[in-house]
């Protein structure tokens, strides 16, 4: 009963924020300008074209009855038609998908083990030398902007030692009906430098995470009662250690994952990548509403659903959560 309870509280609480995510976000959406000027040809457009062009989109109707008939839309699973491409919009959003979800899958697999192991180096060597530079060096990869070093790593990367392509997706291979960059080594190879702009951040997130709990645990009664038995240090840390703080380290892979699913966009952008993030950056310039409304609910949807499976995940694992909820 307890865990019904959470996932009732979480759904709840997510329903909540979609309908808050969608109404600001159309709102802001028909404030920046009208699409169809974007349709149409102004300098052959008379007045009545882009009358009827903006009857055909719905445009004349009030803010209010065109935000209503959207959810209306969105509860049948229709999102309209790109004013642009003239697809289905969410179409559109799921022909991204491949793109973003190998994007930030292989990001993750380098930070989570890199930062895990960062981690435990440094709560393990607590005020030497390389415990303090790997803190350092944790504080300036979460400080600087994800633009700045994207572009760094173009500069080096792609520019001064030509070893990486400097955007693009490259190679790719049919894996269950859609394209896949992954499975080549031509598409790994343009995954290296946008994946690593993605996960330097991460892994200095974890490690920090990871040092701190490892600090914790170290100083506990039965780790003090482990060294004492005569453990090895290895044992102790992989057998006692590392179990203890798994908990709070899953969950912030999977909400950073969630975060890499809802925030590649500049990465996407500057690295050239054909993800949801590229796709929702060319859509706000060319106004094309349907395809920025599609975008921004999935993006939404994917944080919330992967921020619930985190909660749930920790009621299951820690008593103490379901008690509290």
């Amino acid at each position: 009963m307890a865990l019904v309870s959470v996932a009732f509280g979480r759904l709840s609480q997510a329903l909540l924020l979609l309908l808050a995510m969608s109404l600001i976000g159309f709102i802001g959406l028909h404030s920046v300008g009208n699409p169809v000027f974007s349709i149409v040809n102004m300098e052959t457009a008379t007045p009545e074209d882009i009358r009827r062009a903006t009857i055909a989109l719905g445009l004349d109707q009030p803010i209010w009855r065109q935000y209503l008939l959207f959810l209306d839309n969105v509860v049948h699973g229709n999102f309209g038609t790109s004013y642009i491409y003239h697809l289905p919009a969410f179409a559109l959003v799921i022909a991204k998908l491949p793109a973003t979800l190998e994007l930030a899958g292989v990001a993750m697999l380098i930070a989570a083990p890199v930062g895990v192991g960062v981690g435990l180096l440094a709560g393990r060597r607590k005020g030497t030398s390389l415990d303090k530079a790997i803190l350092r060096s944790s504080v300036f990869a979460l400080s600087v902007p994800s633009f700045w070093l994207s572009m760094m790593l173009i500069l080096v990367g792609a520019i001064l030692t030509g070893w990486f392509p400097s955007g693009g997706r490259g190679s790719t291979v049919v894996v269950l009906g859609e394209d896949w960059s992954v499975f080549t080594a031509n598409g790994l190879w343009h995954l290296a430098l946008p994946a690593l702009a993605l996960a330097i951040p991460n892994i200095a997130l974890i490690a920090r995470l990871s040092r701190a709990g490892t600090i914790e645990v170290e100083n506990l009664d039965f780790t003090r009662f482990c060294r004492a038995k005569g453990l090895s240090p290895r044992r102790i840390l992989f057998r006692h250690t590392l179990p203890n703080i798994s908990v709070p380290i899953v969950t912030i892979i999977g909400l950073q994952f969630g975060g890499m699913l809802a925030f590649a966009v500049v990465v996407e952008s500057i690295f050239a990548w054909p993800g949801v993030g590229k796709l929702l950056i060319d859509s706000i310039q060319l106004l094309d509403r349907p395809v920025v409304m599609a975008t921004l609910t999935f993006i939404a949807v994917a944080f919330v659903v992967l921020n619930a499976l985190v909660d749930l995940f920790q009621a299951v694992l820690d008593p103490r959560v379901r008690l509290s909820s």
